[in-house]
């Protein structure tokens, strides 16, 4: 018989091999789990030549010109973004103007407010 000798670094309980869920690993059974890389049943792989494609062609080469173009657009672009954001951000954060739109909401609240700080009030008076 052998006997095997306890690890006294390894506490007891611990099995020998890892963890590893059923179906998972190089002891898994061919063809028992789907693969979860694979497109969905019935959902064709994209061809080839497709975008969706990791073997897609590079997008077509364009000369310095057409880049310094493209760069220019999306500067002209973003400076006009910019510029709309500035102008909400101006108007939304222009006090006297929300007084103003906002007029009967106002007038509502501080109405309210004086109901409540008045009877609180007439309460500690009691």
């Amino acid at each position: 018989m052998s006997e095997e000798k306890a690890d006294p670094d390894k506490p007891s309980g611990v099995p020998e091999k890892p963890f590893r869920p059923e179906g998972v690993g190089p002891e898994a059974p061919a063809g028992n789990t789907p693969n979860r890389w694979a497109p969905a049943e019935g959902t064709p792989a994209p061809a080839a030549g497709s975008p969706g494609s990791p073997y897609a062609p590079p997008p077509p080469k364009r000369n310095s010109q057409q880049i310094r173009a493209d760069i220019d657009a999306q500067r002209a672009e973003l400076g006009q973004s910019v510029d709309q954001l500035r102008d909400r951000v101006t108007e939304l954060t222009d006090w006297k103007s929300q007084i103003r739109k906002h007029r009967k909401q106002i007038i509502v609240g501080a109405v309210a407010t004086g109901f409540v700080v008045g009877g609180l009030m007439a309460l500690r008076r009691r």
